[in-house]
């Protein structure tokens, strides 16, 4: 290499580097107050405003930090309450009360009260649409009664509240039992007119909480609840998932229960078409949803002394029987009580049948009366071990 060109790529490097702006506007771990939950309530004192409380953990504090024994539940966390007429108004309240800047990068969990939901929650999640620091994998959950009864909890088994309930949620994702709803799903529910969104919907007591099912809205607004059971159903005609052990009562015993867990869900949804579509309405249309159910009996209470040949088909229809119970029972709740569409039936009309269809009617309204039926296939793999 010439020396003219050494000089050259030499300047050249030189002028990237004066370039480099470096860590300019960094800021200390120490000098944040990272908030890992928010819970949103109606102001007590006057209900135009919110209430906005949130749980920061106290580093120095927690268990094994900087060589310490840590403290309890209680000394770990720090929860503050502040009110305002929006959650900006809130947060610039309960700001001026810290000696270190909020920040919301590390926010697990937005609780939002069944008050709050009801009367709708547009307006809140405005505020965390537009704020780039919330994640949209956070999960947001409606919680029975006070929604910062969720930040206050002390299950024992964590020194971090919100820690213990992340733990729940995602153990029972993995299960297949507990739906995977994030804000991002939310978000992105709300913006289609094909579906309706829904979210978690715990109850939370001094030293507990527990899943109760899912909280269903139409719009911004919450109408009903679905119990775990029609929860459960749900996912698995949605999202091919488990759901929880079916725990069924023995025909003719006094009390006899089979209880069986669900391993794998397989679901076909088939739109047809019945006779002439351009002179008829509605009813020209119809949705099957085809699930496949396999799993195994893990509990039988009292013996029917029937050879295995004929347990198991005893057993496939008389639980191919509830899960059919249970969709009508779901189905009769989204359509006719909450006239919502959380199972995405009306995103397979836009795709499949947009001009015959969808074009053509309102399906915010139509969904009520749309023709849906559920038609189970239950295989059993494996009965269990048996005591001879």
């Amino acid at each position: 290499m010439s020396m003219g060109k050494y000089l050259r790529c030499f300047t050249l490097f030189f002028i990237c580097m004066c370039l480099l702006t470096g860590c300019w506007d960094r800021r200390e771990l120490e000098e944040r107050a990272s908030v890992l939950a928010i819970a949103i309530d109606q102001a007590e004192e006057d209900e135009n405003l919110f209430k906005m409380t949130v749980q920061i953990p106290i580093p120095i504090k927690i268990a094994g930090s900087s060589g310490q024994g840590g403290g309890s539940n209680a000394d770990a966390v720090k929860i503050m309450s502040a009110t305002g007429r929006t959650v900006t108004d809130a947060t610039n309240n309960l700001q001026m009360r810290l000696n270190q800047r909020l920040f919301l990068g590390h926010t697990r969990v937005l609780a939002l009260s069944e008050e709050i939901a009801k009367e709708g929650i547009h307006d809140i999640m405005d505020s965390f649409r537009r704020e780039p620091q919330i994640r949209r994998l956070l999960w947001p959950i409606v919680v029975k009664g006070k929604a910062s009864t969720l930040l206050e909890i002390k299950p024992g088994l964590e020194q971090i509240p919100v820690v213990f309930l992340m733990g729940l949620i995602e153990n029972g994702m993995k299960l297949g039992r507990i739906p995977d709803q994030t804000l991002g799903d939310y978000f992105n529910q709300t913006s289609n007119v094909t579906m309706e969104p829904f979210l978690n919907y715990v109850e939370a007591t001094k030293k507990e909480v527990s899943w109760k099912g899912v909280a269903v809205f139409r719009g911004n607004k919450m109408v009903g609840i679905l119990n775990r059971v029609q929860s459960w159903a749900l996912i698995q005609l949605r999202n091919e998932k488990p759901g929880g052990d079916i725990v069924i009562p023995l025909p003719n015993t006094k009390k006899g229960y089979v209880s069986f867990r669900p391993h794998f869900v397989k679901k076909k949804l088939m739109i047809q078409e019945q006779g002439d579509t351009k002179s008829k309405g509605s009813e020209s249309f119809s949705a099957t949803y085809h699930c496949e159910l396999q799993g195994d009996i893990v509990e039988l209470t009292e013996d029917l002394k029937i050879p295995p040949e004929q347990f198991i088909v005893q057993m496939q229809a008389l639980i191919k029987k509830e899960m059919e119970e249970r969709a009508k029972k779901l189905l009769l709740q989204l359509q006719k009580q909450y006239n919502s569409d959380i199972l995405k039936l009306g995103l397979t009309l836009r795709a499949k049948h947009y001009h015959e269809y969808w074009k053509k009617h309102n399906w915010k309204e139509d969904f009520r009366d749309f023709p849906v039926r559920v038609k189970y296939t239950i295989k059993l793999r494996r009965l269990g071990m048996e005591m001879q």
